[in-house]
């Protein structure tokens, strides 16, 4: 641009002034440019004496701005506030060696605050609780992973505490899977998964058990639980009126395992719902944009209705696909919200009759009306 710039200068018969050539090359490469007294004199007097200066100007403006972005990159990253030495070196092989330099002193000090914030929550979560148990040791590594900052909230203007994610522990299961076959990752993951289902499928049907169990008498009291468990072969219907104080404990734990067995497929149902919703509104926003769209490939010689069952057939298949892909991502983070069991009331097991109404036609003034009858 600069070269064609100065190109344009000598077909000119008069040439501009100094400054306003300055202000034209400044809107030209979008940069503040200030020369010293000697430049704008020959700038006067020969300006295709000083291009080659302009260049190296515009040229150390450039890697400056870009050195300076990419350090506010690396700075946001990390999190931590970066100082470097100024000026800026123009050389990209001195100015690598200064922002690689920057981003470790940034890492350093980002180091050694999170090892001085984790060694003060390491020492209180030892003095509230043991760690003997693999439960405990769990709890202590989510608790350290996750910490408290202060904030400012932009719409009370007070400051508040605000939590973030301190670090996570992905580069320790990556060294875990090092050297491991697909295959056998894929068993691991699933067994734990598996185990996982079966724990909350215990803690949740004990927890319910022993909640309904305060107000419930009869087993016919746990709702669908209990009707899931009738069909269990040797137990049916027939026994939904016994109470609970005749339950043997073989009998309870298969109530127990039919409670945590409903609670859990409610869990997967949100989780699975949860997921479509907010996918289905994306997907409903695509498929209108390829039928507005649709009529066009009539110009390519193709019909438009075979085209849009094909492509809404693709637009549907990748979303099941993503659906799948969120539960699955989900499966092990998921926070599911609390699933309760509603007690039946033993005060209204025989429903009064409904209220019928039937219509009968009555002719007033020679103009049929209806007339309803309650019984």
């Amino acid at each position: 641009m600069i070269d064609a710039y100065f190109e344009g200068l000598r077909g000119m018969e008069e040439t501009p002034r100094p400054q306003k050539i300055v202000e034209e090359l400044a809107a030209l490469v979008r940069l503040p440019l200030k020369l010293n007294n000697e430049m704008m004199r020959a700038l006067g007097d020969d300006p295709e004496s000083v291009k080659e200066d302009i260049q190296d100007l515009v040229s150390q403006q450039l890697t400056e701005l870009n050195a300076k972005r990419l350090i506010g990159a690396i700075q946001n990253r990390v999190g931590e506030q970066l100082s470097w030495a100024t000026p800026l070196p123009a050389d990209w092989d001195e100015l690598d060696e200064v922002i690689l330099n920057t981003a470790r002193e940034g890492l350093a000090h980002k180091r050694e605050r999170l090892n001085a914030q984790v060694e003060r929550d390491l020492d209180a979560f030892l003095q509230r609780e043991s760690v003997e148990s693999d439960a405990a040791k769990l709890r202590l590594l989510l608790t350290l992973s996750q910490g408290v900052r202060a904030a400012f909230d932009q719409k009370t203007h007070k400051q508040v505490k605000q939590g973030y994610t301190r670090f996570a522990y992905i580069f320790l299961a990556a060294q875990l899977m090092d050297n491991r076959e697909a295959q056998d990752v894929v068993e691991d993951v699933m067994a734990h998964l598996e185990a996982a289902e079966n724990v909350l499928r215990t803690t949740w049907g004990q927890s319910e058990f022993a909640r309904l169990s305060q107000n419930a008498t009869r087993l016919a009291d746990f709702g669908p639980a209990a009707r899931i468990l009738s069909r269990v072969e040797g137990f049916g219907e027939n026994r939904l009126n016994e109470t609970i104080s005749t339950l043997s404990e073989s009998d309870r734990a298969l109530l127990v395992e039919s409670i945590g067995k409903y609670v859990l497929n409610d869990v997967h149902r949100q989780l699975l719902l949860s997921a479509f919703s907010e996918l289905w509104v994306e997907y409903l926003t695509k498929v209108e944009a390829l039928r507005v769209s649709i009529g066009l490939e009539a110009y390519a010689q193709r019909d438009p209705l075979v085209q849009y069952k094909g492509r809404a057939s693709e637009m549907f298949q990748q979303l099941l696909e993503d659906v799948r892909g969120l539960v699955i991502g989900r499966a092990f983070a998921a926070r599911p919200r609390r699933v309760e069991i509603t007690l039946v009331d033993n005060s209204e097991s025989e429903a009064p009759a409904p209220v019928v109404e039937q219509t009968q036609q009555v002719q007033v003034g020679g103009i049929n009306k209806k007339k309803r009858k309650r019984h």
